[in-house]
Formats: C-alpha cells, structure tokens, sequence
C-alpha cells in the first residue's frame, strides 16, 4: 500500500530582478554623470558662468585701457623704440617688429600656467584685472596658460593702435592681426573673435575634436580623471551585476583613459602633426567598456522548477 505523502507547500519560484522604470533610471544616471564631470572640471558655478560669458564674445576681453597696463605700455614703447636697430631688415615691417616685440614681452613677463593650479578649473579666460591680481599670489608675478596669454598680448596690441583678435582651434588660443599671427598660432581655427561676438566654425571644430579631446585629457590632472571614471563605472552597474564582465568593462575603461592621454605625445608643444589615432582607440575602449558593464548588469533569467 503506497504512503501517503505529506501536503507541502508550492516551492515558490525566484523572480527576475525588475528592471525598474529605465525611462527614469537612465536619464536620471546620464544627469547623475554630467554633474559629476561638471563638479570635477568647474567646481565653481559662478566662475563658469563668467567664462561662458567670455568665451561667447573674446574681443570684450582686448583691454587696451586697463590701468594695471600702462606700466607694461610704457616699458614696451620703449623697448619698440630700439628695435628697428636692433632688428634692421627690409623685408619686416614696423608693424611686424612691433608685434614681434609684443609677443616676445608676454612671453617674458607671464609665465605658463594651467588653469586647474590658478583659478582651480578645467579652463577659465580672466580679465588683464585678474590677472594682475592673481599675480600678488605669486609676488607679482603674473601667470597664465594660453588663453590669458593671448588676452595680455591683444591688449598691448589694442594698446599700440593695431587690430587683433583673439582665435582658437581648442587646445590653443592665439592672437591675429592683419599683419600676421602671434603667440604660437595653432591648427585650424575654430572660433574666431569678432566685433558682433565670437563666430564659430562648425567644420574646423569637428575636424579638431579628436586631437583637442585628446589634448585636453593628456594635461587635465589624472586624479580628476580617475573620479570621472569612477563615475561611469558604478553608474553602468545594477546590483545584480555579475563579476567578471564588470572587471573586463573596468579594465577597458581604464586602457581608453590612458590611450586618451597618449593621444597628444608632447602635450607642452602645440603641434598640428600631432597623430589622433590613439583617442580613437581609446574611444572604442571605452565603448567595449561600457558594452561590458551593460552585459555584467543584464537581468538573470527565471529559474525554472
């Protein structure tokens, strides 16, 4: 006679983790990120929103008149004074010798500096007035990375009675004049300064995206970098993430930074023959990386019973 069996109750099934609303979930992650690097690269609001204001109209920042100027003025008159006969030649106009003697100045007298270390940002273009001020920091010593530069060099030449304008192909900022081009012009310029505001050339910015990014991701401090990827990682996860895949996704994430900062091999040179192949091979990393997150964060199937 057969026993009969015990009444157990249904072995419950285990359920998929639910995907969630991802309507809500990815938008909220790519809003998540984009102030995570707008924390790491402009820490503070206000300074950015005066750059953007800068950047939107650069011929605001020629300032001939400044008063902190006028000493530099008066020392570069004279100094232009003696160069036709220190410098004779038929072929260089005065015009040019004078420019010359501009930009041989702002070389001496502001030395190179990255924004991050001054002004604690990815990038900032001050006024002549900040920069003085910065300077009694540095007892009187006035610094600046290219674009500060460039603003100095536009004014004393505004200063003179020339015309410059401020121009610049994103990883360097230059100053033009009819007569020529000043303080280590760069690739194809992708903005240009003008009296009605700032023109940008849409063609010669995408052509310079690469080796710009590249650039700006070779000189940008690596521990801030390192944040950002951080970032990127822990927000492509899902809490049933499976090992392996995640560590391969963070491993090619890690290999694009570093092609990314191989990109530009003499990042203190601003050179146009300057290769971007490794930024596009640290952008496809980085792509692997974020499919190999995706598929570590893949919803486990229903165990069947």
């Amino acid at each position: 006679m057969d026993t009969p069996r015990p009444n157990l109750p249904p072995i419950p099934q285990r359920k998929a983790p639910s995907s969630g609303r991802w309507y809500l979930r990815i938008p909220a992650k790519i809003f998540i990120l984009l102030a995570v690097i707008f924390v790491v690269c402009f820490p503070y609001p206000r300074q950015f929103a005066r750059h953007l204001h800068r950047i939107r109209n650069m011929q605001e920042m020629i300032e001939p008149d400044a008063p902190e100027l006028r000493p530099w003025v008066d020392e570069l008159s004279a100094r232009i004074a003696k160069a036709p006969q220190t410098q004779p030649s038929a072929q260089i106009s005065a015009e040019r010798i004078s420019q010359h003697e501009v930009e041989r100045f702002v070389y001496e007298h502001v030395k190179y500096e990255w924004d991050w270390n001054l002004w604690g940002s990815a990038d900032y273009m001050p006024t002549v007035h900040e920069m003085f001020e910065k300077a009694k920091e540095f007892g009187g010593q006035v610094k600046e990375d290219c674009d500060g530069r460039a603003v100095m060099a536009a004014s004393l030449m505004k200063s003179l009675g020339y015309q410059p304008r401020i121009v610049t192909d994103f990883r360097h900022v230059w100053v033009t004049t009819p007569e020529g081009e000043w303080m280590g012009p760069g690739g194809p310029k992708s903005m240009v300064s003008t009296s009605q505001g700032t023109q940008v050339n849409w063609a010669s910015a995408g052509s310079n995206f690469a080796i710009s990014l590249s650039y700006g991701i070779a000189v940008f401090p690596f521990f801030r970098e390192l944040i950002i990827l951080a970032a990127i990682f822990i927000l492509s996860l899902r809490r049933w993430s499976r090992f392996w895949p995640a560590a391969i996704g963070l491993i090619l994430l890690f290999q694009g930074l570093l092609f990314m900062r191989l990109g530009f091999f003499a990042p203190q040179a601003i050179q146009r023959e300057v290769s971007s192949w490794p930024t596009w091979i640290g952008i496809v990393h980085v792509a692997a990386g974020l499919a190999a997150c995706f598929v570590s964060s893949r919803r486990p199937k229903v165990a069947s019973v």
